[in-house]
């Protein structure tokens, strides 16, 4: 086993350096004055609520009220408002000036219709949105000890399906709300961070700055973004400062990741009998199920006969993985004046996989400034910076090598010197030869910086005009280097690449916004916008081989003495808009919001340059209605909406309407001549792509708010879509991009809420979401003509798995039968579709698709005084996926999964008999499929907090400390589990299987 010290020296740093936070940071809060403020909170009937948060306004400082409705804490003195929550109550800010006693009552909240909701170029009441808006909090971020912001998302809000894409540390995930609309466009939601687009790559943004995600679904609420906001738009507001004294804050966690199991792949033994059962089929060996010593000496290499004769063997799995961890550390500070309000946040989060020497680091700094030039002009910025560094020291082939590499081979020479090659085979390498001969490394360096600044001008108390501009910059740089004794050069000359891309965004836009209540009855709200956004990207790459010293890796590429390739791109484009909005509401009733976007982009040709986005919504708050008089009791909320609306999709490259050239090489007399040729043809017809929906939403509450929730119906259509459409051949060209065809997505979707239910001293509340999405496309080139060649059916979701299906296995008793279908007993029996007997293409059927017929999560909260248990589950139901582990070679050469295969005395109808003479199992693709749904506990939470009494003499105003299980157990519905193999990242992968990860976090948030 390979040891690295990496990993101790990094949790050695993380101890101490919170030793010495905690020294430094203990002595400055001391430098405070602070007093005691305590108290009692109780309900309308007088009774004690215990869990109350009272915090400081602006901070995160604060307490929880005891069994008796008491709480305790200290503050500085120059403190002026604490605010005082519970989940069903009405939140309340208390001037504490010079009390030092506040008792107050809270009375029960309308399942929080005064909250504010961050939508398109402003904020609403939640009682006054008429879209689909969806909303996570801080609250809700903060006990999830994630990496990355996706893992947030996932499963808290309907609709939107957020699928991990790997497992590697660093690794992203895939993001939809409300299924795929174009097969070609972009398929991405648009996010907004503090109000300008965000177009960086999610690694740069720290989950635990958010102060709340807001999610549009619906177009009524999208298409104020226009062609930005056809697939959904996600909004994210970082946390901003308040009226304070300064107020530090350190949260700290650490834990090990570690795999469910080692992937079954066959031990030495299991792996010597497929060996010999291969070469039984191949008539090599004979079939009475006895093992030859002298035959195998002939068909076993040297080194597989040796370990045969001693009983030994190696499980590359043992030398190849270890234990990864996670660690986080974040300091804090916030506060302020009335004049002037500030936000600092310092991180850094590192992790390293269980592949030994993968790792994901990320350092980070924000800050929000908020500052008050008059008391009608504010200016602020904010400035999220960001180093993100990706490093591998293997190649992928590396978990491919351990799964199928000769369990029988040597990997050590008898004095430990590895050897490149465990057994006499080309393809058969050490699975931990990148590391033991130190011969590969991948970096990825990633530096961003997002900056915004905003003026706002208040003209009238009504009339508002702000301004907003924005920048969004990355420098990216990927190396590789790849060594004699790599796995992927397999002593081939050295190699190496490097690329460097910089992308800058440039945001400018003009706000003016009118909201007036008339008359106590009449609300109007006018938004007018004016907008540009710019992009420029460059892209410069160069690959070599053929290094004279590989110690140099990527450092001095010019003296390789093969140049394989030397590129550079550049591309810019532009999106000019205007914007208007109306919101009208009548004595809090009825409610109206229309909107208009137009926006043009450089993408398209004049003639098609400018696409029109119209919405419209109405709601009925029908609990607020006279009638609903004899309801009230029970009935607390319940709002009906309708909206329609249109946006549009212009996310394709540059310049594609122009047609472009290529180089070539040409016969100039009898010798070679670089030219150029037409490469992609042009079309200065392509038009926008265009998304119409229609949404249907009812908001409900029950009991005083203590059940809540919301049910959406929604239809969507996509036409004239972005798509390569293939050509003949003898035009010159095999395709051009062309506005054809259209996709529907229809669904619906459920979320509910029920507060917190209490019993003494324990509580307990939850939340649901449930949603089933409808993917189907309505037209393709020539109407209702399905594409085989691509895939694309009618009726059918974009991505489905189209192939021939696997019935069984052929048996003994059914030869005559197999031999005119051309296959032999032990051979995959499959469907023959067509009844014309024999296998072909035109046998094949749509089995399935990526998608699922419904997702489902839950998060239940318990708590007891000052400990609370938090558990998410997560069900993703009936879609299909593909392991290409599952698909076996049939020669005796590579090492499998441990299957149920086809013998004379083993007559299963699970896998076929294994056969030397052929390296790829016949029809063996028809393997591969699973079904994917399943059944997995998130997380689990347990945390508890410190009583105020132990920390006031430590100069500490609250401290927690938690304990964290992510994904602790899951289940499949196929034998996934069973294989430790998670079918989440799984829909479409090759034949390495990840391990089935699972983590502990034990952490600690101090304030000071």
């Amino acid at each position: 086993m390979i040891k690295f010290l990496r990993k101790e020296q990094l949790m050695l740093f993380a101890r101490l350096s919170f030793i010495g936070f905690f020294l430094v940071l203990s002595t400055v809060a001391y430098a405070f004055q602070e007093k005691t403020v305590s108290g009692v909170v109780t309900d309308s009937s007088n009774d004690p609520i215990p869990g109350v948060t009272v915090i400081l306004q602006g901070t995160t400082t604060g307490a929880l009220t005891d069994v008796d409705g008491k709480y305790s804490l200290s503050v500085p003195s120059t403190a002026n408002v604490l605010v005082f929550s519970f989940v069903g109550m009405q939140t309340r800010e208390v001037i504490i000036d010079d009390q030092t006693t506040i008792n107050i009552q809270l009375s029960t909240d309308l399942i929080g219709l005064d909250e504010i909701v961050v939508i398109g170029y402003g904020t609403q009441r939640r009682r006054d949105i008429t879209g689909a808006v969806a909303s996570i909090s801080s609250n809700d971020i903060a006990n999830m000890p994630i990496s990355r912001l996706e893992s947030a998302l996932q499963g808290s809000i309907p609709g939107l399906d957020v699928v991990a894409t790997g497992h590697n540390p660093g690794d992203g995930s895939q993001i939809r709300l409300r299924g795929r609309r174009s097969f070609s466009a972009s398929n991405d939601p648009l996010f907004i961070l503090d109000g300008i687009p965000f177009y960086g790559d999610l690694k740069d943004i720290n989950p635990y700055d958010i102060a709340s995600i807001d999610v549009l679904k619906d177009a009524s609420s999208t298409a104020i973004y226009g062609s930005r906001g056809a697939n959904g738009v996600i909004i994210i507001t970082t946390k901003r400062g308040g009226v304070s004294a300064p107020r530090f804050n350190f949260e700290s966690y650490a834990g090990p990741t570690t795999m469910y199991g080692r992937i079954p792949y066959g031990t030495g033994e299991q792996y010597a009998e497929r060996g010999r059962e291969a070469f039984r089929a191949a008539g090599d060996y004979p079939d009475d199920r006895q093992d030859y010593p002298e035959l195998d000496q002939q068909f076993f290499q040297a080194e597989e006969w040796e370990n045969i004769q001693r009983g030994t063997w190696t499980d590359y799995q043992d030398l190849l993985f270890q234990n990864g961890y996670k660690q986080k550390h974040q300091l804090s500070v916030d506060g302020g004046t009335e004049t002037v309000k500030y936000n600092f946040t310092g991180n850094m989060f590192d992790e390293e996989g269980i592949l030994p020497g993968r790792t994901f680091s990320r350092y980070s700094f924000r800050n929000n400034l908020d500052v008050a030039l008059s008391d009608r002009f504010n200016v602020g910025t904010s400035i999220l910076l960001s180093y993100n560094l990706r490093h591998r020291d293997s190649n992928d082939g590396s978990m491919g090598q351990a799964y199928t590499n000769s369990p029988l081979g040597k990997p050590f020479e008898d004095d430990g010197t590895p050897r490149f090659s465990p057994v006499a085979d080309g393809t058969r390498m050490l699975p931990i030869a990148d590391y033991a001969f130190d011969s590969y490394r991948w970096d990825e360096k990633r530096w961003a910086g997002n900056i915004a600044v905003f003026g706002e001008f208040l003209i009238t108390d009504a009339l508002k005009y702000r301004i907003n501009l924005g920048t969004d910059a990355n420098i990216l740089t990927e190396k590789e280097s790849a060594g004699y004794y790599s796995i992927s050069r397999n002593q081939g000359t050295p190699s190496a690449y490097t690329e460097n891309r910089i992308f800058s965004r440039m945001t400018y836009e003009s706000i003016l916004t009118y909201d007036k209540v008339f008359n106590d009855d009449h609300t109007l709200g006018l938004t007018a916008v004016h907008g540009i956004q710019t992009q420029r990207g460059e892209i410069m790459d160069a690959r070599v081989s053929d290094l004279p010293y590989e110690r140099s890796r990527f450092h001095n590429i010019g003296s390789a003495t093969v140049i394989n390739s030397v590129s550079s791109n550049l591309n810019e484009w532009a999106l000019l808009s205007y914007v208007g909005r109306l919101f009208y509401g009548y004595k809090g009733k009825y409610l109206f919001t229309g909107s208009m976007r137009a926006d043009g982009a450089s993408q398209f040709s004049a003639d098609n340059k400018w696409g029109y986005f119209p919405s419209a919504a109405v709601a009925w708050r029908i609990s607020e209605e006279g009638f609903m008089g004899g309801m009230a009791g029970w009935l607390t909320n319940l709002k009906l909406r309708l909206s329609y609306g249109v946006s549009g999709n212009q996310a394709i490259n540059p310049y594609v309407t122009q047609g472009g050239t290529a180089r070539t090489t040409y016969a100039w007399d009898e010798g070679a001549a670089f030219g150029y040729r037409n490469s992609d043809l042009a079309n200065r017809s392509l038009k926008w792509e265009t998304t119409e929906v229609m949404n249907l939403g009812l908001d409900f509450g029950f009991l005083g708010g203590k059940i809540n929730g919301n049910i959406e119906l929604y239809d969507t259509k996509t036409t004239d879509l972005l798509m390569q459409r293939q050509l003949p051949i003898n035009t010159g060209y095999r395709s051009i991009i062309e506005n054809i065809g259209s996709t529907r997505n229809r669904g619906i979707e459920l979320g509910l809420h029920v507060a917190k239910v209490e019993q003494s001293n324990l509580r307990w509340d939850g939340d649901y979401s449930w949603y089933l999405n409808r993917e189907e496309i309505l037209e393709l080139y020539a109407g209702k003509e399905d594409d085989i060649g691509n895939q694309w059916f009618i009726g059918y979701p974009i991505h489905v798995y189209f192939d021939r299906q696997k019935i069984g296995i052929w048996q003994s008793d059914e030869a005559a039968e197999a031999a005119t279908f051309g296959r032999v007993p032990g051979e995959i029996k499959l469907l023959d579709a067509d009844g014309d007997g024999r296998y072909g293409d035109t046998d094949r059927l749509i089995l399935g698709t990526r998608e699922p017929d419904f997702v489902f999560q839950t998060t239940q909260r318990v708590s007891f005084r000052n400990w609370d248990l938090s558990a998410i589950g997560y069900l993703r139901w009936g879609n299909l996926i593909q392991v290409g582990a599952f698909n076996p070679h049939s020669q005796k050469r590579y090492n499998q999964l441990v299957f149920d295969y086809w013998t004379p005395d083993n007559p299963t109808n699970s896998y076929p008999r294994p056969n030397e003479n052929r390296e790829g199992t016949l029809d063996g693709g028809t393997l591969r499929y699973r079904d994917g749904s399943f059944f997995k506990i998130r997380q689990v939470y347990l945390g508890y907090n410190v009583p105020g009494s132990l920390l006031q003499n430590m100069f500490i105003n609250n401290a927690r400390i938690y304990f964290t299980a992510e994904n602790p157990w899951y289940w499949t519905k196929s034998e996934l589990d069973e294989y430790n193999i998670e079918p989440e990242i799984h829909t479409n992968i090759g034949g390495s299987p990840y391990p089935a990860l699972r983590s502990f976090i034990f952490g600690v948030n101090i304030s000071f």
